[in-house]
């Protein structure tokens, strides 16, 4: 599991004085990149994954002036693609829970590649208390 502290931004509040929707994408990004640096040392300059869907739940609100704890663990290895679990948590309480599906690409082709087996090792360092690591 990885685990990042993110203080919220002033400019990151709302009009009904809580942290915006749009900032926690930019948040759940900056707990996935050290998922993303198992596929390549340097994800900025060598891409080596797409995301293909982000799915996240508000399950509560998320004031300014008090860090939160953001979480990321590998949840499902495929052949080509790989589903990660984020929560964000405040003062202890679960406020966002998201799933990030990645696949696996050659940017060059434009196509999913399979995830290379030494990477798959990488991963399963990472995977979830009943997480699955299949091939398909």
């Amino acid at each position: 599991m990885f685990r990042k502290t993110i203080s919220p931004r002033i400019s990151e509040t709302n009009a009904a004085r809580h942290i915006g929707h749009n900032a926690i994408p930019v948040w759940l990004e900056e707990g996935f990149i050290e998922v993303l640096r198992l596929f390549v040392e340097d994800p900025a300059q060598d891409p080596a994954v797409a995301m293909a869907n982000l799915n996240i739940d508000f399950l509560g609100e998320i004031f300014f002036g008090t860090d939160v704890e953001l979480t990321t663990e590998v949840k499902k290895i495929g052949k080509s693609s790989t589903v990660l679990h984020q929560e964000i948590f405040q003062k202890g309480r679960l406020c966002v829970r998201a799933a990030v599906t990645f696949v696996n690409f050659d940017f060059q082709t434009k196509e999913s590649r399979p995830i290379p087996e030494e990477t798959i090792r990488k991963l399963k360092d990472h995977l979830m208390d009943g997480a699955t690591a299949g091939r398909g």
